[in-house]
């Protein structure tokens, strides 16, 4: 009988999301959430913010009904799935005084959170109807003394007058009203000058002027004379707003509630919030805020901002909520709902499995750990190809698709990477390093080689004094079943009985390793590796140093050697650098670059003449374009400087000016790389929008997000090498020499303003192109 492979009904478009990323928007309809214990215990907390923060408001100086609640976890683990689930539940469960923020945390400070991210979703009318209801209760607490007026009085605190229309009718003084406001939202937000000019914004005439200032400008002139003289551009002054809004809502019966997505992009190691201390106290402030008002603040996030929190802040967090993971129930709960929203009702066929069945479900869970992102991806690609194959889908097809979908590098980028970061460190290594085994005659081959069980191989051996002491590193691809398993677990046991003295062996995983096998993978190493490009160096790096420094101190006894071999390390760093900085030169040279050169030429000549355009260039959407073009001008910019400081080294009045750092010339060598980075980016951008060069692509098939994510991991590379004391050293020569006057910035703002431009621009781009009416 032979197989037919035209799909069938049952493979009717795939039900399950390609990105397996949450987002948040208000025009997502109510989305399939699995009950595991983690979102209950996330929504009993809700569900006590709501009940407690509903018995009455909050007044000044009251102990506050707020909440604190931390979604904590690694990539993948549901952070932003609950986060958002919280979020749907708290506005389809709330009141109308209920008012709710979605913020995902840029790579910056968090001035940048308040700016860019916060206030923007503030809505003008809606705190003008909050600061209305201040003033209301002020103008109600001055009539409430009269039995002539006692009627207006309860109708203002009822909400069904307007106070700026009782004190016109009533002909009472307005401006001694909005002093007492004035004074009122001062003690109230904790700020005289915000109480200030939020009780100026109910003036027509000021109402410009206010939002501005609040939305971080420099105060106007007219604030100014009335004591509104500071601007919002600190951490401290953003978190005081925050807060103030938070107040602004809490204290006047109204819930105030805060997502803020991936922040340990605010607060981790290495941000430059988390590296100055107010900012950390002001952070720890504003928790207090929530705490004390009518208000939720959502915090999710991986574990690194948990890190950064005194102990103090750490306990004015109501609720630390780690999402667990997703059993064979729970998916089964998953595959059923999407199926049956693709194919209809439950019920109908949609309630089936097919083409997934209880075996193949129980698997796929335990090949993802019970990782939520992990199983997404598992169902979408293991659909598809069961679509394309016709079939059902088998757990041979699961380990296949594994390996596709989670092995994003080749095996020898992965040991190119390791051996970069071996160089930068200045350690020593050798590469496929066999240990003599005792018994061998010297021909050490025969035992074995890379791979096979037992055999005593390392990929990477790092000595560590003479007496045979030191670090391998194992490398391996995806491992999915219990032969891949037992085979490294073997490698390692073996690695570590036949190296002599003190040692550690590490595991370096390219791809997959199953939830159901990591116990017995693990178990032999010192540590285990997933390879991710955007973290695995900086990660990897730490993890070594800090494995050879306990190695080192094992040799205590032996002072001198030890200094011998910092010494080296030292040497070998420096000459990695000088190697780095001629690899950066050879390529911008390279014959395939300038071959890529002659070929987009070639394009764009045959573009222009066979076509008619008029220019040489591909064409892009105005905005992507646009967007485009503001990066290239900034990158451009920073070159000039470059260039500029290069040509005064050999003018007259310099000849006796110092050499260049290696931190300064490493930093212009990684912005010229980023530059034509960027440029190859935006090629291969138009290349999607350009019917000449691919005709056969239909425009609503174009997908540019691998272009997306290629551009945002070569660039995420280049931010962690940029040294920023050297970009502020370029920025200070551009304004003595001329090319930077033209950002109109202060110093302090140019390093981080063109990380920021050129970390944005991959999602910036998506978005667009999304959004872009074909």
């Amino acid at each position: 009988m032979t197989r037919e492979h035209t799909p069938t009904p049952a493979f009717r478009g795939n039900p399950f999301p390609v990105s397996a990323v949450a987002r948040h928007s208000p025009s997502d309809g109510p989305d399939f959430s699995i009950a595991t214990p983690a979102v209950r215990q996330a929504l009993d907390h809700v569900r006590s913010f709501l009940r407690t923060s509903g018995e009455q408001p909050d007044a000044p100086g009251s102990g506050g009904s707020g909440h604190v609640v931390a979604v904590v976890g690694e990539y993948g683990t549901g952070k932003t799935h609950l986060t958002v689930e919280l979020l749907r539940w708290i506005e389809g469960h709330g009141e109308d005084a209920t008012h709710t923020l979605y913020v995902d945390a840029p790579s910056d400070t968090f001035q940048a959170l308040y700016k860019d991210r916060f206030f923007p979703k503030l809505d003008k009318d809606d705190v003008r109807r909050r600061v209305t209801e201040y003033y209301a209760d002020v103008v109600a607490e001055e009539l409430a003394d009269s039995p002539l007026t006692a009627d207006a009085a309860r109708m203002l605190k009822d909400r069904r007058l307007h106070p700026q229309e009782v004190v016109r009718r009533l002909g009472l003084s307005e401006s001694a009203f909005l002093q007492s406001l004035q004074a009122r939202l001062g003690h109230i937000t904790e700020h005289s000058d915000f109480g200030t000019a939020l009780a100026l914004f109910l003036r027509p005439e000021f109402e410009a002027a206010v939002w501005e200032w609040l939305a971080g400008h420099p105060a106007d002139p007219v604030l100014k004379e009335r004591g509104v003289v500071r601007t919002i551009d600190t951490d401290i002054s953003a978190l005081e707003a925050i807060g103030v809004f938070a107040f602004l809502y809490g204290r006047q019966g109204h819930r105030f509630v805060l997502a803020v997505d991936e922040f340990e992009k605010v607060l981790s190691r290495g941000t430059r919030s988390a590296q100055h201390e107010g900012s950390v106290l002001a952070f720890k402030k504003l928790l207090e805020v929530f705490a004390q008002t009518r208000s939720l603040l959502i915090l999710s996030g991986l574990p690194d901002f948990m890190e950064i929190l005194p102990g103090d802040a750490r306990q004015r967090i109501s609720c630390v909520v780690r999402p667990t993971a997703l059993s064979a129930e729970d998916t089964r709960g998953y595959i059923r709902h999407a199926l049956g929203r693709r194919d209809g009702p439950p019920g109908g066929h949609g309630a089936d499995l097919g083409p997934f069945s209880e075996e193949v479900i129980a698997y796929l869970v335990e090949l993802a750990g019970g990782n939520a992102r992990k199983v997404i991806r598992l169902c979408y690609h293991a659909y598809q190809t069961a679509a394309a194959a016709g079939t059902d889908i088998t757990r041979a097809m699961l380990r296949e698709v594994a390996r596709d979908q989670f092995e994003a590098s080749s095996p020898q980028d992965v040991r190119a990477e390791i051996v970069r970061v071996l160089d930068s460190g200045g350690w020593a290594f050798a590469q496929d390093h066999q240990f003599e085994t005792a018994g061998e005659s010297g021909d050490a081959g025969e035992s074995g080689g890379p791979g096979e069980p037992g055999a005593a191989v390392v990929d990477f051996w790092l000595p560590v004094g003479g007496e045979g002491a030191g670090l391998g590193i194992v490398l391996s691809q995806s491992i999915l079943n219990d032969e891949e398993a037992l085979r490294v677990a073997a490698q390692g046991e073996a690695a570590s009985a036949a190296a002599n003295g003190p040692s550690f062996v590490v595991l370096v995983v390219n791809g997959y390793l199953a939830g159901n096998l990591s116990e017995v993978v693990t178990e032999p190493f010192e540590r285990v590796f997933g390879y991710a490009p955007r973290r695995f160096p900086d990660d990897f790096s730490a993890a070594i140093k800090g494995l050879m420094q306990r190695l080192e101190a094992t040799f205590n006894d032996d002072r001198i050697a030890l200094i011998e071999s910092r010494m080296s390390q030292l040497m070998r760093q420096t000459t990695g650098v000088r190697s780095s900085l001629d690899e950066i030169g050879n390529r911008l040279t390279s014959p395939a670059l300038l071959e890529r050169a002659v070929t987009r030429g070639v394009r764009r000549a045959f573009v222009a003449v066979g076509e008619g355009e008029p220019s040489g260039e591909v064409p892009l959407p105005p905005a992507i374009l646009l967007r485009f073009q503001q990066v290239m001008t900034e990158l451009r910019t920073w070159r000039e400087i470059g260039e500029t400081m290069i040509d005064s080294a050999f003018e007259d009045d310099h000849r006796h000016s110092p050499l260049f750092p290696p931190s300064l010339v490493r930093t212009m060598g990684l912005l010229h790389v980023q530059e034509r980075t960027l440029t190859a980016f935006r090629d291969a951008v138009a290349r999607t929008f350009d019917p000449v060069l691919d005709k056969r692509r239909e425009s609503h098939d174009r997908d540019i997000a691998p272009l997306c994510h290629r551009y945002d991991r070569l660039t995420e590379d280049t931010l962690e090498a940029l040294d920023h004391e050297a970009l502020d050293m370029l920025h200070a020569s551009g304004v003595r020499s001329g090319p930077a006057r033209r950002w109109h910035r202060r110093e302090a703002d140019a390093a981080f303003s063109l990380v920021r431009l050129l970390r944005d621009l991959g999602r910036d781009v998506y978005e667009l192109s999304e959004n872009y009416r074909y």
